[in-house]
């Protein structure tokens, strides 16, 4: 990725310019993941290393090492440590909740093109009037990549909130699309049941049947999809792209790509 993003593959070696052929868990590696995420769970460092939640002896030994150290630290939510870079001025997250659901859904997405995609820090999208909370940038071969919104049932029940964002990024996504030289789609992950998802889209169809104009094409596209978030936590992990689950602007379930 080019100069100045804010992005991060852990098998890309900066010394090479190349991938790397194996991944291992070093305390390098899990000091970066720890860093860039910001906050953090074991199981989520066992999903982004293995693909599933198995343990791993060695980053259960690394975790604490780097705890006395001084180089992370930890909190705990719901009986499990939640992990996060040390800093001199430490400051809580408005919801340590929202903070590790992000991190777990980027890792989701990540997983079903690991090889050609870098996963893209919300900070990277700052100065825009909208900012996603991370995204997937795919190769240049593709030339595409994907941004997402998590959306809590307070945020979603709070009216206007979900209006607001698709107004903005309808304005916004040709600007953002500039910036990161891919064509964008737009993914809103909401906590509530898929039957209240669907009947939203079915409300928001007036709007959501204006295409976007790209910023990269010039081509009227139609770039937001929907789902609840416990079925997108159900999708075998590697599947979230091909699984048949997101309310497109026309009220149908689709794939966000035909292939993996």
């Amino acid at each position: 990725m080019e100069r100045g993003y804010r992005s991060f593959h852990p098998d890309y070696s900066k010394e090479t310019g190349k991938m790397r052929r194996h991944s291992i868990f070093t305390t390098d590696k899990v000091l970066k993941w720890v860093r860039f995420f910001r906050y953090m769970k074991r199981t989520q460092l066992a999903l982004l290393f293995t693909g599933s939640g198995k343990r791993i002896k060695a980053v259960e030994q690394l975790l604490p090492k780097l705890e006395r150290e001084g180089k992370i630290t930890s909190t705990w939510l719901e009986g499990e440590k939640v992990y996060s870079p040390a800093r001199k001025k430490r400051v809580q997250p408005v919801s340590l909740e929202h903070e590790i659901e992000v991190t777990e859904i980027l890792i989701l997405l990540w997983l079903c093109r690991k090889v050609e995609s870098e996963i893209v820090s919300e900070r990277v999208f700052r100065g825009f009037a909208i900012v996603p909370e991370g995204g997937i940038r795919y190769s240049e071969e593709r030339g595409t990549m994907l941004v997402f919104e998590y959306c809590t049932r307070k945020n979603f029940d709070h009216g206007g909130v979900m209006k607001s964002k698709l107004t903005r990024y309808r304005k916004q996504l040709a600007k953002i699309e500039d910036k990161v030289r891919r064509t964008i789609n737009v993914l809103f992950v909401i906590d509530i049941d898929r039957v209240a998802v669907r009947k939203f889209v079915t409300r928001m169809q007036p709007l959501l049947d204006e295409p976007v104009i790209s910023g990269l094409t010039g081509e009227e596209r139609y770039p937001f999809f929907f789902t609840d978030y416990e079925t997108f936590k159900a999708v075998p992990v590697g599947e979230a792209l091909i699984s048949k689950i997101y309310f497109w602007h026309d009220g149908k379930e689709w794939r966000l790509t035909n292939n993996d």
